[in-house]
Order: C-alpha cells, then sequence, then structure tokens
C-alpha cells in the first residue's frame, strides 16, 4: 500500500474513532444531566445526530478498503482466480462509476445548501458543514475505488 494511503486509512480511522467517543461522553452526559439534575444539554441531540452522519459517510471509505461492505459470493466462489479477478474490476469500476456519481449530485446539493444559508436550529452552524459529509464521503470512496480498481489491475497482470 502507497504510503499516503496508509497516512489516509489512520486519518479516517482516527476520525471516526474520536468521533464515536466525543458523541458517546456527550449522550452520556446528556442522560446523566437529565436523571440528576433534571436538565440537559439543548444542542446535544442535534450535534450527535450530525456527527452520526459524518461517521457514516467517512466510514463508507474504510469498509471499502477493509473489504467490509455487503457482497454476494456465490458467484465467486465458483471462479478461478482470473475469473475472480476480472469479476472484481468489473465490481469495482461500476463502484467507482456510482461514487462518482454520488460525489457529483451530493456537491451540488451540498452547494445549494450553500448559498440558502441554512443555519441548524439548536447549534447555529451553517448547514453546509453538515451536508458537505456527502461530498467528502463520495470522493473519499472513489479514491477508495480507484485503489481497488489499480490493485486488481495488478493482480491481473499478476495472473
Amino acid at each position: 500500500m502507497k504510503p499516503h494511503l496508509h497516512v489516509l486509512n489512520k486519518i479516517e480511522e482516527y476520525f471516526i474513532g474520536i468521533g464515536i467517543l466525543i458523541i458517546t461522553l456527550i449522550l452520556f452526559l446528556n442522560v446523566v444531566l437529565r436523571y440528576v439534575f433534571n436538565s440537559s444539554i439543548e444542542w446535544a441531540e442535534e450535534f450527535t445526530r450530525y456527527g452520526v452522519v459524518w461517521i457514516t459517510f467517512v466510514g463508507s471509505s474504510v469498509c471499502i478498503y477493509k473489504g467490509a461492505h455487503l457482497g454476494i459470493d456465490s458467484l465467486t466462489t465458483y471462479l478461478e482466480k482470473k475469473g475472480y479477478t476480472f469479476h472484481t474490476i468489473i465490481i469495482h469500476a461500476v463502484a467507482l462509476i456510482f461514487s462518482l456519481l454520488f460525489l457529483f449530485f451530493s456537491f451540488n446539493i451540498t452547494m445549494q445548501v450553500y448559498e440558502s444559508g441554512q443555519i441548524s436550529p439548536n447549534l447555529g452552524i451553517p448547514m453546509v458543514y453538515v451536508y458537505a459529509a456527502m461530498p467528502v464521503g463520495g470522493a473519499l470512496m472513489s479514491i477508495r475505488f480507484i485503489q481497488q480498481l489499480l490493485e486488481g489491475f495488478s493482480k491481473r497482470k499478476e495472473a
């Protein structure tokens, strides 16, 4: 694996881990405040919702490079090495096309939200920061599918 992709792996994994930790702490604190002091953090639910959105889109990239996405392997179990490699190249090419389409359309939606100037109700942050999770996730997924395609082509040459 290329060193710069290894760094990207670590950044994504730390982002997800720290994000889950912060969300858990905020929710825990909110529950304690609610039941012990009959008070709560007004923005906690909104923050955790937006945090989960970001974790989901960044996590989709992690799932790609770890091979953790759902798949049906009934056909691949019967394929020889050359057929399996070709099959995975086709699957990753189609997935790349879809992730690029997702990137394009999510970027357009994010730009519309930016131009509208929407603000979140409790946190008071521009909603473009929340919507930016989609194009960031789409870009990361596209990078990962390109990486998978390149690895598939190198395996095909070896076979």
